[in-house]
């Protein structure tokens, strides 16, 4: 009997212990998606430059044939385009917001000079 209670508590001391790094990588794996959906600038250089190159080389050593190579080819460009806009509709995104705190800062300052410019004539 004291063998299995030693065997049950030796278990659940082995799973309060290895649960926060089994939970860690859960956690990793959807933030990893959210980078490759967010494509920083690097990703995009790479897809634009780098990615063609070494397409190229696979197909005049051979490895892929021309079909292959202009098929791939197009999805990079496609990729590359769509990764184009993405950034373009979050800048977009971003100047918007900022320009709406700006009129919102502006409004503000207004009804803060006109109240004390009222307290001012109430003064006189």
């Amino acid at each position: 009997m004291a063998a299995i209670v030693g065997i049950i508590l030796a278990a659940t001391i082995v799973i309060v212990l290895v649960y926060p790094f089994i939970k860690g990588r859960r956690n990793a794996a959807p933030a990893a998606d959210q980078v490759d959906r967010v494509a920083s600038a690097d990703t995009l250089r790479h897809l634009l430059y780098r990615e063609p190159v070494t397409l190229r080389n696979e197909f005049e050593s051979g490895n892929i044939t021309e079909r292959e190579y202009e098929m791939q080819l197009e999805e990079l460009r496609v990729r590359a385009a769509g990764l184009m806009q993405q950034r373009a509709e979050r800048r977009n995104h971003l100047l918007a917001a900022e320009l709406e705190l700006e009129r919102e800062v502006r409004r503000i300052r207004q009804a803060r000079q006109a109240s004390e410019s009222k307290g001012d004539n109430a003064e006189v």
